[in-house]
């Protein structure tokens, strides 16, 4: 498996153990567009993070969560219990190491469709095993 997709997997694997996070869409498959609350984790960049001797990646992936007006106190909760899921990633992943794991950056925002939703971004650098 690929850096970007071993770092999505393992975040994914991360929101679905959270409470915040069940019953959600879009984590596991792709789902309607209407369909709210859901979330989605992407990759959003990869760059190279080799040493000398070991190839490794830096992976950015973007955890997108909607959710409807009615439903806006939740979205806090979602966003704290993404950023945690992200900088928690540690150890061996899939043939890849954890070196660090960190939130870069996190906003909420009126989405054009009337959604309350938030982006959560974490820098994930891996070096293969």
């Amino acid at each position: 498996m690929s850096a970007g997709e071993t770092v999505r997997a393992a975040i994914v694997a991360g929101l679905l153990a959270r409470a915040e996070f069940a019953g959600i869409d879009g984590l596991r498959r792709d789902t309607a567009a209407n369909a709210l609350p859901q979330a989605r984790v992407e990759t959003a960049t990869s760059g190279d993070w080799s040493t000398k001797d070991t190839p490794g990646r830096e992976v950015r992936a973007v955890v997108t969560i909607r959710v409807a007006r009615g439903q806006s106190m939740r979205l806090p909760m979602m966003i704290a219990a993404a950023e945690a899921v992200g900088t928690a990633l540690s150890g061996d992943l899939g043939g890849w190491h954890v070196g660090s794991a960190v939130m870069a950056r996190s906003r909420s925002f009126d989405a054009p469709d009337g959604t309350k939703a938030a982006t959560v971004e974490h820098r994930v650098r891996i070096l293969q095993n």
